[in-house]
């Protein structure tokens, strides 16, 4: 992971924290400080799994994605979050890993599963967003 990246990473999530913690300040209702709440795990398992990544070696200095498993859709699909696989999505030819990502709850997002190709449908929606660089890189789609 490159070194501006992982900064980067860290002080969005610290950021995101901060705003939370202001808004619970603002909030009586029970229900918005639980989405609050959620909010903080989230950002906390994002740091905790940044920190895991470079105890377990991934270099702060290599800033090339971990490309070495090739995936087919045939592959991919049995990463699809079901029976204690984990679960995995394709976005332009890249294979990440959304196993642990709070947006991703039970492999699902808006109606999306795990397991598939979704360029299409990232394009539609997150085009020009920095999503993708948070999420681990765990291999490439077989061309």
């Amino acid at each position: 992971m490159n070194n501006q990246i992982f900064k980067d990473m860290v002080e969005a999530n610290i950021n995101e924290i901060n705003d939370t913690i202001d808004l619970l300040y603002l909030t009586s209702n029970s229900c918005s400080k639980n989405k609050l709440l959620n909010s903080l795990r989230k950002n906390i398992s994002n740091i905790k799994t940044l920190l895991q990544d470079l105890q377990n070696g991934a270099s702060i200095n290599n800033s090339q994605p971990n490309t070495t498993k090739v995936f087919t859709l045939d592959e991919l699909s049995k990463y699809n979050g079901k029976d204690g696989n984990p679960a995995y999505v394709a976005v332009n030819s890249i294979v990440y890993d959304v196993t642990n990502n709070a947006a991703w709850g039970g492999a699902t997002h808006f109606g999306l599963t795990a397991g598939r190709d979704l360029t299409k449908a990232f394009s539609a929606c997150h085009a020009g967003e920095p999503i993708l660089s948070k999420l681990k890189v765990v291999g490439k789609m077989a061309e």
